[in-house]
């Protein structure tokens, strides 16, 4: 019973059990490159909302990364919805299911993000822009993609982990469009961190444990996804040290703001 399962559960050779998942994944890649080059080739057209124009006129240069976050908001989106669908709607519930053997439905979400984080993974590497955390936390996101798709099981608690993993992504997005249209000191924005970080601290400090310990105490899962699935926490916690920061002192700027907005009122 026991040979099957480090085979993906279906008695297939570990080179065919994610041969399909494979194939979707490297669709996936090849969809978000061309979107990529689509936006880039018709970036005149995407100006047209205010914060496009202000950030690309501050920098010009940006076209490229303007790109890359539209994308990053669509593919945030498009899984915490696909997320939810294969948790609450088609099943199986990620904790009642940890270690079992891939679902159809469940290949698909993560072939689909198999494919943003191969191309972001690129995008980060290129760019040089990002710090070597965001890389080692696209490396991992690709390793349990990766590992969950070829050997065939695991597919319902890294499926889950998406959801808690992006779900904050969209508002992290929108920081950096308020931010580098300068925007930094608008109420707008002071709110948006606010949202971002409360919903990644509730996902990366409460919620993601409680699914880790299922994973780690259930024998089902392989160990390679227990050790994917701890060191993602590693850098959840990790970037959690710095976003608690980044909340506390907007929080004191929101507080800030309505001090001096009070005392206006009363001298008025």
């Amino acid at each position: 019973n026991t040979a099957p399962r480090k085979l993906g559960g279906t008695g297939l050779p570990f080179n065919a059990a994610g041969h399909v998942g494979m194939k979707l994944a490297l669709l996936s890649l090849g969809v978000f490159l061309g979107l990529y080059f689509v936006l880039q080739a018709h970036k005149e057209k995407l100006r047209w909302p205010s914060i496009l124009r202000l950030v690309v006129k501050k920098r010009p240069e940006a076209d490229g990364e303007v790109a890359c976050r539209l994308l990053a908001i669509l593919h945030a989106v498009l899984v915490c919805i696909l997320s939810a669908l294969s948790n609450l709607v088609i099943g199986p519930w990620a904790y009642s299911a940890v270690g079992e053997v891939n679902t159809a439905f469940q290949k698909f979400v993560l072939s689909v993000s198999l494919g943003y984080f191969l191309f972001d993974f690129l995008w980060c590497l290129l760019s040089g822009g990002e710090t070597w955390l965001m890389i080692g936390h696209h490396g991992a996101s690709i390793f349990c993609c990766l590992l969950s798709l070829m050997t065939n099981v695991s597919g319902s608690e890294v499926v889950g982990c998406l959801f808690g993993a992006e779900v904050s992504n969209p508002f992290l997005q929108a920081r950096w469009f308020m931010l580098e249209a300068g925007l930094r000191e608008t109420r707008a924005c002071r709110i948006i961190e606010v949202t971002f970080a409360l919903v990644f601290l509730s996902c990366r400090v409460f919620w993601a444990p409680t699914l880790l310990w299922v994973v780690v105490a259930s024998p089902k899962p392989p160990q390679t996804i227990k050790v994917g699935a701890v060191l993602l926490q590693i850098i959840s916690w990790t970037w959690s040290f710095f976003v608690a920061k980044k909340l506390f002192a907007a929080f004191k700027h929101l507080r800030q703001n309505d001090n001096q907005e009070s005392k206006l009122q009363k001298t008025e």
